[in-house]
């Protein structure tokens, strides 16, 4: 018989989507290289404390909170399930962060933001499942002119055959689509971010998952919820284990990244033609029209 979830509208956990377990499992860090991976991409980023963030798809938060608390910096964080933001705002009462840091209900095919709002957007591990020209298209949008994305996503580092990618719609969900680290490039230019490049690329094979796992301990959040739902729910387990197997699997398929681009300054208007200017042009066009009739000696 299949267990409900309290949390989730008495939906049966063995049908959450890939996304719904994760939420109500609390588990905010499943992107590739885990939080290491975070840290190691936040180092590279000149983040101050008067910047204003958005975490879009910030899950249980971790990645939020961290910030504010390190940098000193405004962060606003957007996930769509509606459990993920109960979590996140957890943590941050828990970390007492809650000054610096705001959690929401959003899409962000949709976000609730005015233009040129942001001066970073993060995200990681969201466009891969997503329409990815949208969703950078409403990134762009919401930051500011030179603003920075940084977006941690998983590429292909070979292409993937027909029958593996059927089994990574079966562990992730139908839409699960990773690009070569160039067609990510591509996809943000086309959108039309400039100096696009990738940071930190690295293949999935080459991922220390000790790391991932030790950081994953240290999350109190995590561990309230985890171990007892998947000690009471055996079936649960089962199925991290299916999708975890997969990834060992055909690990060499796969790297991951940091995407880094800006948003372009916008080209100024042309100037106004001044008052004297403008004058001048109307009377030089109106010359010949107005006096056909000139004095020459010739005339005469």
């Amino acid at each position: 018989m299949a267990t409900t979830s309290p949390t989730d509208n008495l939906k049966p956990v063995d049908e959450l989507n890939y996304f719904e377990l994760l939420a109500w499992l609390g588990i905010g860090s499943s992107h590739p290289g885990g939080f290491p991976a975070t840290l190691k991409n936040l180092s590279t980023m000149d983040i101050k404390a008067e910047d204003l963030l958005l975490d879009a798809g910030c899950g249980s938060g971790l990645t939020a909170c961290y910030l504010a608390k390190t940098k000193g910096c405004r962060v606003i964080g957007v996930d769509i399930n509606p459990q993920m933001i109960e979590k996140a705002r957890l943590r941050a009462e828990h970390e007492n962060i809650t000054h610096l840091v705001d959690f929401k209900v959003a899409d962000v095919y949709d976000l609730p933001f005015p233009d040129n709002h942001f001066d970073w957007v993060l995200g990681e591990s969201i466009t891969v499942f997503l329409d990815k020209v949208k969703v950078y298209q409403e990134f762009l949008r919401v930051l500011k002119p030179e603003g920075h994305l940084a977006d941690l996503e998983m590429a292909l580092l070979q292409e993937l055959p027909s029958q593996i990618r059927s089994q990574m719609e079966e562990c992730y969900g139908k839409g699960t689509d990773p690009l070569p680290f160039q067609k990510w490039v591509d996809v943000l230019a086309e959108a039309g971010f400039v100096d696009v490049e990738v940071k930190n690329p690295q293949a999935l094979q080459n991922t220390n998952s000790n790391l991932i796992v030790n950081a994953l301990k240290h999350d109190w959040l995590l561990l309230k919820d985890l171990v007892p739902k998947v000690t009471n729910q055996p079936q649960i387990y089962r199925r991290l284990q299916n999708n975890a197997n997969f990834m060992k699997r055909y690990k060499s398929y796969f790297g991951f990244g940091l995407l880094y681009a800006k948003k372009p300054v916008p080209p100024e208007p042309p100037p106004k033609p001044s008052l004297i200017k403008s004058f001048t042009s109307l009377l030089k066009k109106l010359g010949s029209s107005a006096y056909p009739f000139r004095y020459s000696k010739q005339s005469q």
